[in-house]
């Protein structure tokens, strides 16, 4: 999948994240669909609030972590890549 790094990534307000032990899921509370992430997936899952774009979360992450730069850009892809995939998320013109 082709990620615009210029749209805003927006949840589904029905999906949440919830945090048990060391296992991180995103899960509907009707639906059997889940997901699980590790904890930059659950990073960039709070980054995605409908008025930051891909390339806006991308940059925050780069800032936090300088060190970790050269893979945060497909980290980042690719979260939001599954999220789409699995209808959690859409990708918005900002």
């Amino acid at each position: 999948m082709t990620i615009d790094f210029n749209k805003a990534v927006v949840l589904a307000s029905d999906y949440y994240l919830e945090k048990i032990g060391d296992e991180i899921t995103v899960y509907h509370p009707f639906l059997t669909t889940s997901l699980y992430l590790n904890e930059t997936g659950a990073l960039i899952w709070q980054l995605c609030d409908g008025k930051r774009s891909v390339a806006d979360i991308i940059a925050i992450l780069v800032e936090l972590y300088p060190e970790s730069s050269a893979p945060i850009q497909a980290d980042v892809t690719g979260i939001i890549s599954r999220l789409v995939e699995n209808d959690i998320a859409v990708l918005r013109k900002l």
